[in-house]
């Protein structure tokens, strides 16, 4: 706004999320329009948005096959579930989301399907069980958005089950977000203990540590003494080399979902509807 005047404030916070008034404001549709008639309008190219803040409700505009800005959008409705329910999925409200932005787009328009990014921790940490149940849980989420009605895009590690990493020191994260986060709340007076606890479970450098090719110096990602953030120690059991020749492992599981993809067309053309809306252990959707 001219003036550029402070945000409201009425709870007297140290800092106010500004969001709301620099996010999907009026008249972006106007400037995205000028965009693609500039930059890609008339190429025979794919466009993604990373469109924060438009509902489902809206995102036809943003996607629809003639008048859209883009290809596809990534919405982070489903993941801001994070957020709000560290460590336990609230399935109820994922299918919800999720069915929503299906149903949103079925006949015109296009999702662009995640679970991870670079800004999130690792999905198998986060809702699964990463150590028992690393496979089991890493290949029922692949199942789940692999086979919806859009393009799935899989985050470098997430095919192999990559988890969130623990790292003792909050000098071992690069990330400024959670340094920050740590040294306002030690000088509060939180315990370190407790501060890492939570940087463990939340912080953006669990999707940045280097991708686990073998068992070799760096996970093979580098060969140099030492990478701009540590490796995760379990590098050693959880890589691809170890996953290629293993039928039953995490990554030629996304190679069959992506096989299945390729080979029915069901999956790219086939109405999504979900089935056990109510249940809270079971995703169901059938696609005809």
């Amino acid at each position: 706004k001219p003036g550029l005047p402070d945000l409201p404030n009425p709870n007297e916070l140290e800092f106010v999320s500004s969001f709301d008034y620099h996010m999907n404001v009026e008249g972006i549709e106007e400037y995205l329009d000028e965009f693609k008639r500039e930059a890609y309008g008339d190429l025979d190219v794919v466009t993604v948005g990373e469109a924060n803040g438009v509902s489902a409700d809206q995102a036809v505009e943003w996607v629809d096959e003639e008048r859209g800005k883009f290809s596809m959008i990534f919405q982070f409705e489903s993941t801001n579930l994070w957020d709000k329910t560290l460590g336990v999925i609230d399935v109820l409200a994922f299918k919800r989301i999720m069915t929503r932005w299906e149903k949103s787009l079925e006949k015109s328009g296009w999702n662009a399907l995640f679970l991870e990014n670079h800004d999130k921790p690792r999905i198998v940490s986060t809702w699964g069980n990463d150590k028992e149940y690393l496979r089991d849980c890493a290949t029922a989420f692949a199942t789940v958005y692999m086979l919806m009605m859009g393009t799935p895009f899989i985050f470098q590690g997430q095919e192999i089950g990559m988890t969130n990493v623990r790292f003792p020191s909050i000098n071992d994260y690069p990330d400024v977000a959670a340094r920050n986060f740590y040294n306002l709340q030690l000088a509060k007076g939180v315990d370190h203990d407790e501060l890492m606890k939570i940087i463990h479970m939340t912080g953006r450098d669990n999707a940045r540590t280097p991708m686990q090719w073998d068992d070799s110096l760096n996970a093979g990602f580098s060969t140099a003494q030492q990478t701009w953030i540590g490796v995760n120690p379990n590098y050693v059991r959880i890589n691809v080399a170890q996953q290629e020749n293993d039928e039953t492992s995490v990554l030629n599981f996304y190679k069959r979902l992506i096989r299945l993809r390729k080979e029915h067309d069901l999956f790219t053309y086939g109405i999504y509807d979900l089935i056990l809306s109510n249940n809270k252990q079971i995703y169901g959707y059938t696609r005809t």
